[in-house]
């Protein structure tokens, strides 16, 4: 029997994110202003960035806090996946979404979780740590939905960097964003 935590090869780079890209510090700071302090744990949001964050909000499987439009499409596409693939919405967890901090490969910039714009997710107990090249299998499902409503699948990303539990809205969602 399969489990949707089991793990899988990650798909071919040319079959997810098609016509996203990761979004650049740059890009969210031009946006979003900065979030707060740059550090390497968790830290406040400045007072002008918590206005623009929701809190506690249920999108379905789980409540979370982040940036509001971030909060609002995570709900759809929640709403979209429980519609297609219940069990899937009944065993996604979170590890986190808001949590202003530094990269854990690189302490000079901002994760894009500083902005609750990124969200961490896994199937049981266990996360896929990062820099692993490989994936649970729930994500296969979760990634295409997630792609469609303008979020990045980390599984693409490089290296030790390859990060399949995180998704992050795309660079091109953030520049919408900017031009709202």
């Amino acid at each position: 029997m399969t489990s949707f935590s089991d793990l899988v090869p990650i798909p071919p780079k040319d079959q997810m994110n098609t016509n996203l890209s990761a979004a650049r510090e740059a890009t969210m700071l031009k946006v979003l202003g900065k979030p707060g302090k740059l550090t390497r744990e968790c830290s406040a949001p400045t007072a002008a960035f918590r206005k623009r964050c929701l809190s506690g909000v249920d999108v379905g499987p789980f409540p979370v806090d982040g940036l509001a439009f971030a909060v609002e499409s995570l709900k759809q596409v929640f709403d979209e996946v429980a519609a297609a693939h219940p069990q899937i919405v009944r065993e996604v967890r979170t590890e986190g979404m808001l949590c202003i901090r530094a990269r854990r490969h690189n302490p000079s910039r901002f994760s894009n979780h500083s902005w609750g714009a990124a969200i961490d997710l896994k199937f049981g107990p266990r996360v896929v740590d990062q820099g692993i090249h490989r994936t649970q299998r729930g994500f296969l499902e979760l990634f295409p939905i997630f792609n469609k409503h303008g979020w990045y699948w980390g599984a693409e990303f490089s290296g030790d960097s390859v990060d399949s539990m995180h998704f992050e809205l795309a660079e091109e969602t953030i520049l919408k964003l900017g031009n709202g």
